[in-house]
């Protein structure tokens, strides 16, 4: 008989669990929970480990050794780029994307061996940026919930595959060329009925169905479609997608804005910019009430601006630049868009009538309303406006004394060009007599200032040294003025110019050779001035800054560029290291505006001087240089061989799109 101290009572006993029984039971309850949730130590599965060394194997590039880690002896849960599930040890995500993805040699490429359809438990695959063949058995993956396949590498006969992943949520092509895909690609999409973003940007689609027979792709609410060439209208069953709030149809040669995009009402972000679209903004706009960024900039709307823009509270980014609009907006068209902070209506046939009494309740960064009338009085609204970065109000009808409270804004770049202000920072093209004013070398708030045109004006008289303050200077236009006495050496000790002009002027004295260690300088224009002596041969110290963009600019490159400058978005936000900006140069005689690509431009201009001694070899150095212009000058002796030599890219603007062509340097000597 047991003694009742080594008996177990059951709980409906009237006796309790002894003590350390009832800590038994809590303790063997702890670690059977503690079994389940732990995650496993074992590693990843042996089967998936030898599928994943098989598609190695199947690679023909690996420059920059990402697979390194991949090793037989290694858990592959902790190869780069493998996510396992912690508690079955089977591979869930492999990401092999490309951390440069506009760098072609740092990209892995080769074939996908059949062997990566072992890994069965995969959701997530990112092979974007590389340089793949797709294989459509890619559709037994059935439990991927996201593909990135962006590359402009890649391409594939059909997308019948896709139809197969009904777990996908994120499906990203964009780039790869879908061409002969294009016939049945909507049809294979539209299966994917639980899809939540879809990419599908440049990748050389014709064919947009105006209509499909049941719309599954109920869930979806990213859809980017740019860069196509569907030429169409849109199409029916783009307004079923109810729960869209980002949709980019921009440059894709879509034609007429049509009522039903007033159903989207979910919508944060509507791109269609630069597209065929003509006709008026549909009222329908002001149901948008979510938007936050609005794009139709480049294409032929014309008619008003509806009122009902007005309605669209939550607005950030407003651009309508580039059509053919005209009529009034007044205040009512902004009285409630309190956190709109960008603004682009240039180049249209608007009238900006707002009174002079009205204070807006936004805050504006970016103004750009260059082309439009705004005058004849200076905008007083602006006077509320604290967080101004860039303003263009050139060409605006304004015949009017600047403010000076106007000059105490923080903006970087002012351009106020092609307008008849009496006091004036593109200050060019005015009626300013004398002097540089004095309110503008003193003002405190301009220290960020990084572009100063006060060209085409009647300034004259040495340059003050206070505009040395403006140490971020990186473009002066000071041209076709009358300033006297000897370029300044400030020029050369405290800024980081990038472009300097100050061309028909009356300088004199020698050209600072210091000006050939500015590392960034890379357009100058001396010309039609009085200066003398030697070229500088510090000027062969320039082909650092000339070529910096020339090596850079890989084809893949030059069509992104060619996209941002048909788009709204700064260049500066795409590369760290390019400026918006534009200048007046003279080439062959004839007078060229470079914008937006400026910083492409490589021109040394020293021409119609009294400059003497021999040209120095070192600007034969100059491999980038696109004009070199030293005619009308005292040279003597030889020119140097190594100038005839040079060849380079060549850009040109013409209505905000740029050629590209190789062509020899043109070289100008004449005496």
């Amino acid at each position: 008989m047991h003694s009742p101290n080594s008996m177990a009572y059951c709980s409906r006993s009237k006796h309790p669990v002894p003590p350390h029984y009832s800590f038994g039971l809590w303790l063997t309850s702890i670690l059977l929970f503690t079994a389940a949730t732990t995650p496993t130590t074992k590693g990843c599965v042996e089967g998936e480990r030898d599928a994943l060394l098989a598609f190695k194997a199947g690679l023909v590039k690996d420059p920059s050794s990402r697979l390194s880690s991949w090793r037989g002896r290694v858990d592959c849960c902790r190869w780069s780029g493998v996510v396992c599930d912690n508690r079955t040890g089977h591979v869930v995500e492999l990401n092999l994307q490309n951390s440069d993805p506009y760098n072609g040699e740092t990209s892995i490429g080769g074939e996908i061996r059949p062997s990566l359809l072992l890994l069965t438990h995969l959701e997530r695959l990112d092979l974007s940026h590389n340089d793949f063949a797709i294989p459509p058995q890619l559709g037994n993956l059935s439990s991927l919930r996201s593909l990135d396949l962006n590359s402009y590498g890649l391409s594939t006969d059909g997308l019948h595959w896709l139809s197969r992943l009904s777990s996908l949520r994120y499906l990203d092509m964009g780039g790869a060329n879908l061409s002969m895909a294009s016939h049945n690609w909507l049809q294979a999409v539209n299966m994917l009925s639980s899809l939540k973003e879809l990419q599908l940007s440049d990748c050389g689609l014709t064919d947009l169905p105006s209509s499909l027979s049941h719309v599954n792709l109920t869930e979806l609410a990213t859809l980017d479609l740019h860069g196509n060439l569907f030429n169409s209208t849109f199409p029916n069953w783009l307004w079923k997608l109810h729960n869209l709030s980002y949709l980019d149809l921009s440059s894709s040669m879509f034609h007429v804005i049509p009522s039903g995009i007033g159903n989207l009402t979910g919508l944060r972000e509507l791109h269609l910019n630069d597209n065929s679209l003509f006709g008026p903004i549909p009222f329908g706009i002001g149901n948008l009430t979510s938007l936050r960024e609005l794009y139709l900039s480049d294409n032929s709307l014309t008619g008003p601006v509806p009122i009902e823009i007005g309605k669209l509270s939550n607005l950030i980014i407003l651009s309508l630049s580039n059509n053919s609009l005209e009529g009034t907006m007044s205040e009512l068209h902004f009285a409630h868009l309190t956190k709109l902070s960008e603004l682009y209506l240039f180049e249209n046939s608007l009238v900006i009538s707002i009174d002079h009494n009205w204070v807006p309740p936004f805050q504006l960064q970016y103004i750009q309303l260059n082309s439009c009338k705004l005058g004849p009085a200076f905008p007083r609204w602006l006077r509320s406006q604290n967080s101004i970065e860039d303003l263009d109000m050139s060409n605006t009808s304004i015949e009017d004394v600047s403010p000076r409270w106007f000059w105490n804004n923080s903006a970087s770049s002012i351009d106020l060009s092609q307008n008849q202000i009496n006091e004036l920072l593109d200050l060019s093209h005015n009626r300013i007599n004398g002097s540089i004013p004095s309110f503008i070398c003193n003002l405190t708030r301009l220290l960020d200032l990084k572009s100063l045109h006060l060209n085409n004006n009647s300034l004259h008289g040495h340059l003050s040294l206070s505009l040395k303050r403006y140490y971020k200077l990186i473009l002066l236009d000071l041209g076709d003025n009358k300033f006297s006495g000897n370029i300044p050496m400030w020029i050369t000790q405290n800024l980081k110019l990038k472009g300097l002009r100050l061309s028909s002027n009356m300088f004199s004295g020698n050209i600072p050779a210091e000006l050939g260690q500015l590392e960034y300088l890379h357009v100058i224009d001396l010309s039609n001035n009085k200066l003398s002596g030697p070229v500088p041969s510090s000027f062969g110290n320039l082909d650092t800054a000339m070529t910096y963009w020339l090596q850079h600019l890989t084809c893949r490159d030059a069509r992104l560029t060619y996209r941002a400058l048909k788009s709204d978005c700064p260049l500066s936000e795409l590369f760290d290291d390019i400026y918006d900006d534009s200048i007046t140069l003279t080439t062959k005689g004839k007078n060229f505006i470079f914008s937006n690509i400026l910083y492409l431009v490589n021109i040394i201009d020293l021409s119609n001087n009294n400059l003497t001694g021999e040209i120095p070899v070192e600007i034969g150095s100059l491999s980038a240089l696109q004009t070199l212009n030293l005619s009308k000058n005292n040279f003597a002796g030889q020119i140097p061989e190594a100038i005839g030599g040079m060849k380079l890219f060549y850009f040109a603007t013409v209505d905000k799109m740029y050629d590209k062509a190789y062509v020899a340097v043109k070289i100008r000597m004449r005496n």
